[in-house]
């Protein structure tokens, strides 16, 4: 397929700030920028919502409404804020109370909201105001010295920034998951126009060779870091082969056909028992029944579409991984999902990072669409979609590299993950920004969580299939 050029009515691109540099005063005008840009990037989100309900109504019963999630991400500056003793005092007990904590499925999360009197979106508006200014005005008189590190004051605004366009990936999900009758499509945030709509148009999958060798994992690039991207973990990785493309919608389809939900051999335990309890029989953003797979439709963050076949299958790790049990079955061979540092290998295949950039490689920092994209369309090397488009399952459970520690700031961001029921997800989905979109990044959801998401398989001997 060809590319076309960049939608233009797209929020400016991003780039991750560096932490080094030469001018304090430059640096200081690049992170007010980018907060700024942040800041109004997350509030047009918003302008998707059509009906009120769409703010106070649970998307999926395990999350707060969107309402909370308006409150959140500036609740967040004034709670580390005051954490960091950056700032004396507060500027509203109960939306900085009812507003504290919520992406993952935690057992401390207050999801008994019935109780709650969730403040008017007018409310949260002016509270999101008061708080710009505050952090506008902290940034223009901080102390800054450079590079900015962790003990740095700049580094609490960083967090900040970074934490608002995570909720600005998890936010759009809830959107997706919202009724589409109580949102609306936005110029702003633009579909992608290019799908095939015939599956027999699709073109078929391929396995290419990767070399095996040393990895070494861990962040070392000159951005903002979460604590779970720090130290350092060296792998002796064996060749293996991945498949060229994401697996794409009309890839999947022959797993559902083959009747791939009704069949307990291709799930785990946990996988089963969630495929029951959900009583999936597709994938969860399909519309229809898959007894008439030419009429299913799409649904997309604002909208149904016709069943682009040829954009890559959504699905949670357990999913993903029943469909590579049953293509294990069909060819004879080890297909599973990838490993963190099988992934870093073919990740190697990306020239530079995200502050290096002049285009962006792939469907990622919101620099195409907001959608995805055919699974053929981004070459990077000899594969697509190393980077972008969904972001890619992975057998890894959440860890901690050799010399973890923790930020005394956000004690609990990753080691409530380190619980064996989170898996890693690489390489960034069409609205990863920031941080989100760097090689270093590494993000975790548990396995039956849906996000915009999907998965490449391998054949490997990194574990059993």
């Amino acid at each position: 397929m060809t590319l076309a050029q960049p939608h233009r009515d797209l929020p400016a691109p991003t780039r991750t700030l560096l932490l080094s540099g030469h001018n304090i005063e430059q640096k200081r005008a690049e992170l007010l920028a980018y907060f700024h840009q942040t800041w109004e990037q997350y509030e047009s989100l918003f302008t998707c919502l059509a009906d009120s309900q769409a703010w106070f109504t649970k998307a999926i019963p395990l999350r707060h409404p969107l309402i909370f999630y308006f409150g959140h991400t500036a609740t967040f500056y004034i709670n580390k804020l005051m954490a960091g003793r950056l700032i004396d005092a507060r500027l509203d007990d109960r939306i900085e109370a009812m507003m504290a904590i919520g992406v993952d499925e935690m057992s401390w999360d207050d999801l008994n909201d019935n109780h709650y009197d969730w403040p008017t979106v007018e409310e949260v508006r002016e509270y999101r105001g008061r708080v710009k200014a505050l952090v506008s005005d902290l940034i223009q008189t901080l102390p800054l010295t450079l590079p900015i590190t962790w003990e740095s004051p700049a580094w609490v605004i960083l967090m900040g920034i970074e934490h608002e366009r995570i909720h600005l990936e998890t936010s759009s999900v809830l959107i997706r998951q919202l009724p589409v009758g109580w949102v609306k499509p936005q110029p702003a945030w633009p579909v992608c126009p290019m799908a095939r709509h015939q599956r027999e148009a699709v073109p078929a999958n391929t396995l290419l060779p990767m070399p095996g060798g040393s990895v070494t994992l861990g962040k070392t690039d000159d951005t903002y870091g979460w604590d779970v991207e720090y130290g350092r973990q060296q792998i002796a990785l064996q060749p293996f082969r991945a498949s060229k493309m994401l697996v794409s919608n009309a890839e999947f389809l022959a797993f559902v056909e083959a009747g791939g939900y009704q069949d307990a051999r291709w799930w785990d335990e946990e996988g089963w028992g969630w495929c029951q309890f959900a009583k999936a029989e597709m994938p969860t953003f399909w519309v229809g029944t898959p007894a008439m797979p030419d009429q299913l439709k799409l649904r997309l963050m604002c909208e149904e579409v016709a069943m682009p076949w040829d954009w890559p299958a959504e699905v949670n790790q357990l999913e993903a991984a029943a469909f590579c049990r049953w293509k294990a079955d069909q060819t004879g061979m080890s297909v599973q999902l990838p490993c963190e540092a099988e992934w870093a290998q073919l990740r190697e295949q990306v020239a530079g990072d995200q502050p290096d950039w002049d285009r962006a490689p792939g469907n990622i920092n919101l620099a195409y669409w907001a959608s995805s994209s055919p699974v053929d369309l981004f070459a990077q090397g000899d594969f697509f979609d190393i980077v972008g488009n969904v972001w890619q399952w992975t057998t890894t459970p959440t860890n901690g590299f050799e010399g973890f520690k923790v930020h005394p700031l956000y004690d609990d961001f990753s080691t409530p993950t380190f619980d064996g029921k989170h898996s890693l997800i690489k390489g960034g989905s069409w609205i990863s920004t920031g941080n989100e979109a760097l090689k270093s990044a590494r993000y975790a959801f548990r396995r039956h969580f849906f996000q915009h998401a999907g998965f490449r398989y391998v054949i490997s001997s990194h574990q059993e299939t």
